[in-house]
């Protein structure tokens, strides 16, 4: 009976962080007018069957001899596809702690990463989104190039 009771408990904790517990993501009203996946050699995608109403993991691929980095996993946003333009969503708050630490992305290594936004935005509503990260090429102290990567997914 005790064992009954604690996979109950288990699962439900396992659900609740795979679907974001904590509220429905919303829509601001702020188109995002960033450009995306212009810089050539790096890539982000998101791991099929990863997606979750309040999680995903996404794989970044550097193929280039450049020194790539980026924020944590907590380091990113997401955006809503409304009538063939990208929105961005609204935080539950407005803000939110991060530690600053950078990622490395070698050469020819995929790294993926479990992103998980349920605390910070709530779950998604079904639609069509974009997980959209910063990354910056380091060349030495104050000389680096930054850019923006986006990998688009559907909530079902």
């Amino acid at each position: 009976m005790k064992n009954r009771i604690f996979l109950t408990a288990l699962t439900m904790l396992i659900f609740c962080f795979l679907t974001g517990c904590g509220g429905t993501a919303e829509v601001s009203d702020q188109i995002a007018a960033d450009e995306v996946n212009l810089y050539e050699g790096v890539t982000m995608t998101v791991v099929e069957g990863s997606v979750y109403p309040g999680s995903a993991a996404v794989e970044i691929l550097n193929v280039t001899e450049k020194d790539i980095e980026s924020g944590n996993q907590f380091d990113f946003g997401l955006q809503k596809e409304v009538d063939g333009a990208w929105y961005w969503m609204e935080t539950k708050e407005s803000e939110y702690c991060n530690t600053a630490e950078a990622i490395g992305y070698p050469t020819g290594e995929p790294v993926v990463q479990e992103l998980t936004w349920g605390s910070v935005y709530g779950a998604l509503a079904e639609g069509h989104y974009r997980i959209v990260k910063a990354f910056f090429e380091y060349r030495g102290p104050g000389d680096c190039t930054d850019f923006l990567l986006a990998a688009e997914f559907e909530v079902p």
